[in-house]
């Protein structure tokens, strides 16, 4: 049974998202997960003409939405094409084994299998878009950066405009600490340049929006919707390298070797020790910026002044000749949400974009 309450989303987040959305006045807005109406209240505030649809399987009432008890499922096959606002923060689960509403995957690419309810509502949600309409929707990140949806993820870039991502905070939805994206979809197969990447930040329970970051539609068709390109005016060229060396070959004496470590303010790596070195081992030299990859220390840095050492596979190394990195990041700390789940890690597109909106 899946537990709806971690899905409530907060009225500050709704208001939130609903501010991000290019819209002008939109004569009628639905949300087939309704629960309890936040989106659909934040979007009245917005847009006090419009007509609000609230969609649940569980009876509502509000006074300013018309509240139906019914399946969103069912009522995007019944109203296709007739919305031009659709919003959603639709549950995260397993669904079950035997697809109940089959209509909804006609338009797919073959041989993509699902049985994850939050891909099935993503697919409802994207019936009832009138030409030229907006969806926002709360998925999971792994949507996102999953090779399993890669398939889906192009077709999407394909088949409709993904004008924003956004990314929030894990504990944007409380204690249940769900790693989640808003993504902002247009029925509009028109030609565009770019996909926005935003991150949510949170400090002292107020939510802000930080600087965009541009992802090429050409990735965004390909479902390579984890890509970044930083605007060539302001980019700072980054050479990354990580290190390629296993922490399986550790040893308690040996040549020094700089690892991962726990999270700290400011944050320096561990030192620990291999049995030999060759030219082929990725090290550092003074004056590099060390970023941790992995862990809950992913995304700390740490500026290596020392003799040249080998660095573990859980780094990234970052050249620094002339001290830019360094004059920017200017005890910042990684403030972008980490991905995974079991195991939280960053990319180098990450720290790059972080970098670059600091």
């Amino acid at each position: 049974m899946v537990d709806y309450s971690k899905f409530y989303t907060p009225p500050e987040v709704a208001d939130l998202l609903v501010k991000q959305l290019n819209i002008s006045a939109p004569s009628k807005i639905v949300d087939i997960c309704c629960g309890s109406c936040n989106l659909l209240h934040a979007a009245g505030k917005r847009w006090g003409k419009a007509s609000l649809f609230g969609i649940d399987v569980i009876k509502h009432t509000s006074t300013d939405v018309i509240c139906v008890q019914s399946d969103g499922r069912k009522f995007a096959l019944e109203h296709t094409s007739q919305y031009p606002l659709v919003l959603a923060n639709p549950p995260f689960d397993f669904g079950a084994s035997k697809k109940e509403y089959l209509e909804l995957y006609s338009s797919i690419p073959i041989g993509y299998n699902t049985s994850r309810l939050e891909i099935e509502m993503l697919l409802a949600n994207l019936r009832l878009l009138a030409e030229q309409g907006i969806l926002m929707i709360i998925m999971p990140s792994t949507f996102v950066t999953a090779e399993s949806h890669y398939r889906i993820r192009a077709y999407l870039g394909q088949e409709f405009y993904i004008q924003k991502i956004i990314h929030m905070p894990d504990e944007i939805f409380g204690s249940a600490k769900i790693s989640s994206c808003a993504l902002v979809i247009k029925r509009d197969k028109s030609q565009r340049r770019y996909t926005k990447r935003f991150y949510v930040a949170i400090e002292n329970n107020k939510y802000s929006i930080l600087k965009p970051t541009n992802i090429p539609q050409s990735l965004i068709r390909d479902g390579k919707w984890d890509g970044t390109l930083l605007p060539d005016s302001k980019t700072i060229k980054l050479t990354f390298r990580r290190g390629n060396i296993s922490s399986q070959f550790f040893q308690d004496k040996g040549v020094p070797i700089l690892h991962t470590a726990k999270i700290q303010y400011p944050w320096e790596p561990s030192i620990r020790y291999v049995a030999t070195s060759n030219e082929m081992m990725v090290c550092a030299e003074s004056g590099d910026i060390i970023v941790s990859r992995i862990g809950k220390s992913a995304g700390q840095w740490y500026k290596y002044n020392g003799p040249k050492v080998l660095i573990s596979d859980c780094l990234y190394v970052i050249k620094d000749p002339a001290g830019d990195v360094a004059r920017k990041l200017n005890g910042q700390q990684y403030s972008y949400p980490l991905k995974g789940v079991a195991t939280r890690y960053i990319t180098m597109a990450d720290f790059s974009a972080w970098l670059e909106a600091l």
